[in-house]
């Protein structure tokens, strides 16, 4: 092989390589269904934004996993939150008003996390599940979102309302948008082509039983 010839074939080889290099893996994420998903689930939330970057990375343009994706980072939220109050507890032990705002703030979190698990035991494992106990979602969710609220408002010092919301506020804005969600998921299925009902009747298993029940 002379000289010219080997100098082209080491180019090609060095071309070949770089271009292999270069490359991005394709990504699910970036597909157009994703974006399409994605825009359907956040255009009944307030907070587009935080919507869009919360959901973007997800791996699957599936509706099921990204609302659960959601209501996931709504959970976790919740739980840094937690760890966040007991890490700032101590510097106000001689402060009775903090210490009792920081202790019922524990309170509504931890039964923020029971309508969690009340909340994933309905939504099931796919979106017929979730649409089959769609209205006992919502309210779990709701319910989620009062509480994180419930404790930002008996807060009327200005400082530690401030301190505490910083911990906790993502939570409650997480929940906020799977709440809106939740109440557009008529316009989000009918966005995304999904045929299935959703039922508008309280599944919750812990509802007392009609009074029927009662009589003979």
């Amino acid at each position: 092989m002379n000289t010219p010839i080997k100098l082209a074939f080491l180019i090609l080889c060095i071309a070949l390589t770089t271009t292999a290099l270069v490359v991005p893996v394709k990504r699910d994420a970036v597909t157009p269904e994703h974006e399409k998903a994605v825009a359907g689930i956040c255009s009944v939330v307030q907070d587009k934004s935080l919507c869009s970057i919360t959901l973007k990375t997800v791996p699957s343009n599936d509706p099921n996993v990204l609302v659960r994706h959601l209501a996931t980072g709504a959970e976790t939220s919740v739980k840094k939150g937690l760890k966040f109050l007991s890490g700032i507890k101590p510097k106000y032990k001689g402060n009775a008003f903090a210490t009792a705002c920081i202790t019922s703030c524990e309170k509504q979190l931890n039964n923020a996390l029971e309508d969690f698990s009340d909340f994933w035991k309905a939504a099931g494992k796919d979106i017929n599940s979730m649409a089959n106990n769609y209205f006992t979602c919502k309210k779990k969710m709701t319910s989620i979102f009062n509480y994180q609220s419930s404790c930002l408002d008996d807060i009327y010092d200005k400082p530690l309302l401030k301190e505490v919301q910083g911990g906790i506020g993502l939570g409650k804005k997480m929940s906020g948008e799977s709440v809106d969600v939740f109440a557009g998921m008529d316009k989000v299925f009918n966005t995304l082509n999904i045929k299935t009902k959703l039922n508008q009747k309280d599944t919750d298993s812990l509802l007392p039983p009609p009074l029927s029940f009662y009589y003979y």
